[in-house]
């Protein structure tokens, strides 16, 4: 590993324990003085649960779904609350240096407040993700592709059983809208689930008149490229690798994950080279980067996932740090590009103020 990386890591790991402690800190003095000490010990063994479970479940790969399920949602919960009460203590300071104190019944609100959108996140994150439909006009479109219905699924980060129910519903929803293609943008997978009949079984009612194609997420490369690969072969799939095809004379380019395979702007430009004088093509590239040197390559519409739209508020502000192209419709030149918030969950299942989608694009001529 990269010492970059490695500290990065380190600096994560020392603020998520010290986030347990301080949440143990706020609890205490709060609502019970006397368990301070029970409280942070409590927590501390809280904090180790979500490390010691993705070890077990990538090293002795035990069967333990509903360990790993807890482990994920205790992380997603103390992320939240943690930083519910680094807000709330701000805002406690400020209002007292302005002499103006919160009232005795504050914290007890706030925790109300608190619970109400635990909950509702976490029912965003185990339900089905919506199908969202919208029509994309665009100039110069060959009459041949005015009407092409495009479904583009991404981000489903398979994993367990109840992802694989969320898959299950997605590609239902998604047959019953009759696309004529079917395209998946990265991070299928991840380790926990067996690829050739669970995952065969989810996606065989997908039958599009154009078929699906892929390209690779970085969670392929976690999960292993070579099962990875076996996953979409089993489900029919065929995974585009800095690679085109063709389909009811649609050209297709699928990128590998730009940042996981260090692909530099020469790699994407030669990989959509030929692609140069196709009056419209599509590009399916996972991680939402090099959008300035894609686009000046040809008129695309580049279909990419990756950020999850921040899934849980307030994450949105860190991701958005992170990527330039964040969610949502953007054009640069000649080329459109859009970026969806992803069909399921990693890590936390849980979901707030960026809710899963599964996009439907209507393709259109511009007049």
């Amino acid at each position: 590993m990269k010492p970059t990386f490695l500290l990065v890591f380190a600096l994560m790991m020392a603020f998520y324990v010290w986030l347990h402690f301080y949440a143990a800190g706020w609890l205490a003095r709060n609502f019970a003085p006397h368990l301070a000490g029970a409280l942070r010990l409590s927590l501390l063994c809280l904090a180790l649960l979500s490390p010691a479970s993705m070890f077990v479940r990538r090293v002795v790969n035990a069967p333990l779904e509903h360990l790993y399920t807890a482990a994920f949602v205790w992380m997603g919960v103390i992320f939240f609350w943690g930083m519910g009460f680094l807000v709330y203590d701000a805002l406690r300071l400020a209002l007292s240096a302005a002499s103006r104190p919160l009232p005795p019944w504050a914290p007890r609100a706030f925790c109300a407040v608190m619970a109400a959108l635990t909950a509702a996140s976490l029912y965003n994150g185990f339900r089905t993700p919506e199908i969202k439909r919208f029509d994309l006009a665009v100039p110069g479109l060959p009459a041949s592709f005015d009407g092409l219905k495009i479904a583009q699924i991404s981000d489903m980060h398979v994993d367990s059983g109840y992802q694989l129910v969320k898959f299950r519903g997605a590609a239902e929803k998604i047959a019953a809208e009759a696309p004529d293609l079917v395209v998946f943008t990265g991070d299928l997978v991840d380790p926990g689930i067996r690829c050739e009949a669970e995952l065969e079984l989810a996606a065989a009612g997908l039958k599009p008149r154009l078929g699906s194609f892929a390209s690779l997420g970085n969670h392929e490369y976690y999960y292993g490229l070579d099962r990875s690969m076996g996953c979409y072969e089993h489900m029919g799939i065929k995974l585009l690798r800095n690679s085109i095809a063709e389909t009811g004379g649609l050209k297709i380019a699928g990128l590998d994950d730009i940042r996981t395979a260090g692909l530099e702007e020469a790699d994407v430009e030669r990989a959509l080279a030929p692609l140069r004088d196709e009056p419209f093509a599509l590009v399916l590239s996972h991680q939402p980067l090099l959008y300035e040197v894609i686009a000046g390559k040809g008129r695309f519409l580049v279909l990419s996932g990756h950020t999850h739209r921040g899934q849980i508020f307030p994450f949105h502000f860190f991701t958005r740090l992170a990527y330039r192209y964040f969610y949502g419709l953007y054009r640069l030149g000649d080329s459109f590009f859009y970026v969806t918030s992803g069909a399921g969950t990693w890590g936390p299942p849980m979901r707030l103020l960026a809710p899963a989608e599964v996009p439907l694009i209507t393709l259109r001529r511009a007049e």
